[in-house]
């Protein structure tokens, strides 16, 4: 139920402008545990016992001129199963009904074992009408737990530059966890989720006290560490570095930020930027991160779900952090992140087609 609500808060919606004969279509792409794929779709309005067409490539930007499946649009939904035992390279789909053809789809959540709120930010759409690309950019949290199954899923998506943003108690032998890639330790806020949850757990730490914290490291990141999102930048206009992925704890905070950052520079609308930072709220399994989660005392519970949650007021409090700083976000991506507009550009060049 969970990643169900998360897929419709997230969901691709493409409209088809104009005529009388145009259909809006509404498309969902979701993937099980066992690499099936699940295509869902509304249209609008309405038509009965018409052909969909079903285009499924393994590339985001070619995809064959022969539909790979037809279904009726009575259906509302479609199964594309995993021919193989393994992990299968990731697929994506395009969608025609009466004539008219969907953006490209693919699965924004992936279902790992250990991973928490690993998901690609490809597929939303720029004030240009641009598409981020599919399979360049993944957010995450930590890979600290990581299993074999996590592995092979990572492993299939080809991930050449593992970015870890987690605070700077982290210590090092946690912060190298694979091989042959590109591992970078860009280290931004001081004191990060593991020692702050120690002190929830002995009672230390109180729901006001996560809140406060919470804000402070907003604070704490937007005034100390503008360099370390700096840098994050340069390897972003890297092209050599992609695919990438980035991560902290849970993905939500330093991640969060650095997402925002990012898609406001690829000039992806305000909503879908909010959207996609509170989709952490969802994404991050609360049962997995404390052992006997229901066990505890209220004030306990309280406080772990403060710190764990991604509440778009968090966001709208860095940014006024910003606007205080610099007194425009334009001002602080230019002049404290070094964001010019030659580099913006090449960020669209990488990301945007």
């Amino acid at each position: 139920m969970k990643k169900k609500l998360l897929g419709l808060l997230i969901s691709i919606i493409f409209l088809y402008n104009c005529s009388s004969n145009t259909t809006t279509v509404t498309v969902l792409c979701e993937q099980d545990r066992k690499g099936n794929y699940i295509l869902k779709w509304e249209l609008y309005p309405e038509v009965d016992n018409t052909p969909v067409e079903i285009f499924v490539s393994d590339n985001d930007s070619v995809f064959p001129s022969s539909a790979k499946l037809i279904v009726n649009s009575n259906d509302y939904i479609a199964v594309i199963k995993n021919e193989s035992d393994t992990v299968e390279r990731r697929k994506y789909f395009r969608i025609k009904v009466l004539g008219n053809l969907s953006e490209v789809v693919s699965n924004r959540f992936f279902e790992m074992d250990s991973v928490q709120n690993f998901r690609d930010i490809g597929g939303y759409i720029s004030s240009d009408n641009k598409r981020v690309r599919w399979g360049k950019v993944f957010r995450s949290g930590s890979f600290f737990r990581m299993t074999n199954h996590d592995s092979l899923e990572l492993n299939s998506l080809n991930i050449k530059t593992f970015i870890d943003l987690r605070s700077e108690d982290v210590k090092k032998r946690s912060t190298e966890r694979f091989t042959g890639v590109n591992n970078i330790r860009i280290p931004i806020a001081y004191n990060g989720y593991s020692l702050i949850s120690q002190k929830v757990m002995d009672g230390q730490f109180l729901r006001g006290d996560a809140i406060i914290y919470t804000q402070d490291t907003y604070r704490d990141m937007v005034n100390n560490f503008a360099s370390q999102y700096a840098t994050f930048f340069d390897y972003l206009c890297d092209e050599k570095n992609y695919p990438l992925v980035f991560h902290c704890y849970l993905g939500k905070d330093q991640s969060g930020l650095a997402t925002y950052f990012l898609l406001r520079a690829l000039d992806v609308p305000m909503d879908v930027i909010e959207d996609d930072y509170m989709a952490s709220d969802l994404a991050i399994d609360r049962s997995k991160l404390v052992r006997n989660a229901d066990s505890l005392s209220e004030s306990r519970q309280e406080a772990f779900t403060m710190l764990s949650r991604s509440d778009i007021a968090y966001l709208k409090y860095g940014i006024s952090c910003i606007r205080e700083k610099s007194g425009s976000v334009d001002d602080y991506m230019l002049n404290e992140l070094k964001l010019t507009p030659e580099k913006r550009q090449k960020l669209k060049d990488i990301l945007l087609h």
